[in-house]
């Protein structure tokens, strides 16, 4: 008889990919029994059930036993998906055909552990198509590999299920950060985790945990900001949204946290620079983000592609096996980025080619390697090992790190998810809750009695990105830079489409103005402008992501800028809309627009957001996660030493930014008060309560963030002029009054030594609490060690 296996997907439908040529009934039958018996022989370790961590350590040691040497080595390989598909690997393909000999040859011959990316930019695939493209590998390597082993499908699920057609494109980090609201986070990492198993997608290359310590750095949108405190909470809590209990439950995604170390630190504000951080603030600032992944049950992490100090990090044994894998007690699989061991050779020049690369990067503790294009690295670490230059038990920790995870995901239970189980998938549902994130998320900087607007006025609307989806979007969407118009879903609104339906078309005036860089008809929108009562002006950046994204100013581009000053001549309100991941500077144009709101990169429903929040239909409540500067020649995060802010006259007023980190205006008004501690003096290990009263003294609802600053007057290593150590978010009604506690430990108090350990000093600390961070409210207490 013929076999012949097909993906029943039109494209692909009647296309044969894989064939066999006619065997004899008796010998199939044979066969089929001995692989029953296969089966049979290793179910216990496949079954579903035990997910403990002694329970995957005792499946995957099993496992690991059976495993040949070249078997093991096959599962450190991440390959690109175009590599098993007909065509070259970056091929403008329209629909994805496997390629039968290159699918024999990376799965049955090497059995490649992992398969990540896309089919191509000109696919974007259904839940449908991604389920029948992921059953096809699976299969294949279930049924046409000695032990079965299945595949670990990654994919980079930024904000939401990207790459998967009609899935919920939710908020960039960067928005998500700006509610202060972790239940936010939660629920990011809810809704993406099942959109992704909706389409047979188990593992996300996300959460990004850096720092981002530049504002000039392209992927700011993608991370969740400066402050190293609030990116540990929304990591945590888009963690625990993601993989919730248990990994067995279908609806969840392992998360890969990333980028380990100090990839949004790079000293030219570039992507994939090197950072020069000293490690005592690797460890108060950047590892904390990681450390909270990590205690919480992260099973991934990848490694960042810069270097640190001038080592490269996929080769650095002290921050992977030293302190991620040894300190942090990571049990997970590290895995590197995109081609990342290849760069070592080309770009950071620290290799002389890919076999001493290889040989690097895997002493160094990499587990898995993303080498998309080909299986070369393979015979690399095969012959290392059999010349004795990479231990048999370095492979074995990697490849039982492997299969924990394949393990814990159910793979060999549960290797693909019908689409048809996940309902929710592109629901009204979720989009609700991806409006109400992209509301909380937005941001008033400026309101001189201006918003919101009436609804019966004339507008102006006009700028860059007004009307553009993608420039809403930001990049990983639907494509990797995200610029690509034709998968936008034309049931979503742009802010120009949203605006209309709030105020009324007749009410409603557009004119572009400007592309990204250059002036398209700027004349034509001053000439309109004199006939407005408002003008809206969208400004912001093009979509874009890691070198694509990289400027060389931080200043909004100059064509955009002119255009508010020419609309500015007609005399009318004007209010500016920044649709940015980055704090574009505004400040030549800042004093011309009565009104400003901060839209980041807000998703599918921003444009909806964005004009109910102009109207009134939503009052505003989000904060800047992170400082907006006014001047690129002075770049600071708040969390600075006071010696960075002297100025030229000796004084220290040289901390000057537009907006502060934690800044955030609404339509109603709070009053913080009573700021109460238990005691003022903190002994040893005894714990401190505070509370503060927050009411509403508006005339409307709304959401106020209850920031908490810790200040230490005095240290041995100069202190940071304070530091963010808790936040919460309350809504409270017209004349409302919550009284908010929290408590405090020595913990909270101590800081990095040039040691590189935790100094805990006796002395002053000032407790700064309140909603805007230039009026907060303070309390001295003191600190004592215990007295023997």
């Amino acid at each position: 008889m013929n076999l012949c296996h097909k993906i029943n997907y039109p494209a692909l439908r009647n296309r044969c990919i894989i064939s066999y040529r006619t065997i004899p009934f008796h010998f199939m039958k044979q066969v089929i029994i001995g692989m029953l018996l296969l089966i049979l022989s290793v179910f216990p370790l496949f079954g579903a059930g035990d997910v403990s961590p002694d329970s995957l350590d005792r499946k995957a040691g099993q496992l690991l036993s059976r495993m040949t040497l070249e078997e093991k080595v096959g599962q450190m390989l991440n390959l690109g998906l175009p590599t098993i598909l007909t065509g070259g690997y970056w091929d403008p393909r329209d629909t994805a055909v496997f390629d039968t000999a290159r699918v024999a040859y990376y799965l049955g011959k090497y059995g490649a552990g992992s398969i990540h990316n896309m089919p191509s930019s000109n696919v974007l695939p259904s839940a449908a198509f991604w389920f029948k493209m992921v059953k096809y590998i699976q299969d294949y390597a279930m049924q046409h590999t000695r032990l079965g082993i299945p595949v670990v499908y990654g994919i980079d699920d930024i904000h939401g299920a990207n790459y998967v057609k009609g899935s919920t494109l939710l908020p960039q980090q960067i928005a998500i950060a700006a509610t202060w609201n972790t239940d936010m986070a939660y629920r990011s990492g809810y809704i993406t985790s099942y959109e992704s198993r909706a389409a047979s997608l188990p593992w996300n290359y996300n959460p990004n945990a850096d720092i981002a310590y530049s504002p000039l750095w392209g992927r700011i949108g993608e991370s969740f900001g400066e402050d190293s405190h609030l990116i540990s909470e929304m990591v945590l809590a888009y963690m625990k949204g993601s993989q919730r209990n248990s990994l067995e439950d279908t609806t969840c995604t392992a998360v890969c946290v990333k980028h380990f170390l100090g990839y949004g630190a790079g000293i030219n504000g570039k992507d994939r620079a090197n950072a020069l951080i000293p490690e005592n603030y690797l460890r108060q600032y950047y590892i904390p983000p990681f450390k909270k992944a990590i205690d919480a049950g992260a099973l991934s992490v990848m490694i960042s592609s810069n270097a640190v100090n001038g080592l490269p990090c996929h080769i650095n044994k002290y921050f992977i096996t030293g302190i991620l894998k040894g300190e942090l007690g990571f049990k997970g699989v590290v895995v590197s980025d995109f081609s990342d061991v290849e760069f070592l050779v080309g770009a950071h020049q620290s290799a002389a080619d890919m076999r001493e690369a290889t040989r690097l990067a895997i002493n160094a503790g990499l587990d898995m390697i993303m080498h998309p294009f080909d299986a070369k690295i393979v015979d690399i670490i095969l012959d290392l090992v059999k010349n004795g230059e990479i231990e048999t038990a370095r492979i074995d920790d990697a490849v039982t790190r492997i299969l924990r995870l394949k393990f814990a995901l159910n793979l060999f239970g549960n290797p693909y998810n019908d689409p048809s189980g996940y309902p929710l998938l592109g629901s009204e549902e979720f989009s609700r809750e991806n409006y109400s994130a992209a509301c909380e998320a937005i941001t008033l900087l400026k309101n001189d009695a201006v918003l919101p607007l009436p609804k019966n006025s004339k507008v102006l609307v006009t700028g860059y990105t007004a009307h553009s989806q993608n420039c809403l979007n930001g990049a990983w969407s639907r494509t990797f830079l995200g610029q690509e118009t034709k998968f936008n879903d034309p049931s979503k609104l742009t802010i120009l489409d949203a605006i209309r339906k709030n105020a009324g078309e007749e009410n409603v005036v557009y004119v572009q103005g400007t592309d990204y860089l250059k002036d398209i008809n700027s004349n034509e929108a001053e000439e309109k402008a004199k006939e407005a009562d408002y003008i809206i002006v969208c400004l912001g950046e093009i979509p874009a992501t890691e070198k694509p994204s990289d400027i060389y100013e931080l200043d909004m581009p100059s064509a955009q800028q002119e255009l508010v000053k020419k609309v500015a001549k007609a005399g009318k309100p004007v209010i500016l809309v920044l649709v940015e991941g980055r704090p574009r500077i505004i400040r030549e144009i800042e004093s011309l627009a009565r009104g400003i709101v901060m839209a980041y990169l807000p998703g599918d429903e921003g444009g909806r957001a964005v004009a109910d929040i102009l109207y009134g239909d939503v009052n505003p409540s989000g904060k800047l996660p992170y400082t907006y500067p006014r001047n690129t020649g002075n770049i600071l995060t708040y969390w600075h030493k006071k010696t960075d802010i002297r100025d030229v006259h000796w004084e220290f007023n040289g901390f000057n930014p537009q907006f502060e980190f934690g800044y955030g205006l609404s339509y109603t008004d709070f009053k913080f008060d009573n700021l109460t501690l238990t005691a003022d003096t903190l002994t040893g290990d005894q714990l401190l309560t505070f509370s503060v009263d927050v009411t509403n003294t508006g005339r409307q609802s709304g959401k106020e963030v209850v920031e908490v600053y810790l200040k230490d007057k005095v240290a041995t290593l100069s202190p940071d002029v304070k530091k963010l150590i808790r936040f919460t978010k309350t809504e409270l009604k017209p004349g409302e009054t919550k009284t908010v506690s929290f408590t405090l430990s020595k913990d909270d108090l101590s800081y990095i030594g040039f040691d590189n350990k935790p100094v805990l000093e006796e002395g002053d600390f000032e407790l700064q609490v309140g909603g805007d961070p230039g009026k907060l409210l303070i309390k001295t207490f003191c600190y004592t060690l215990n007295k023997s």
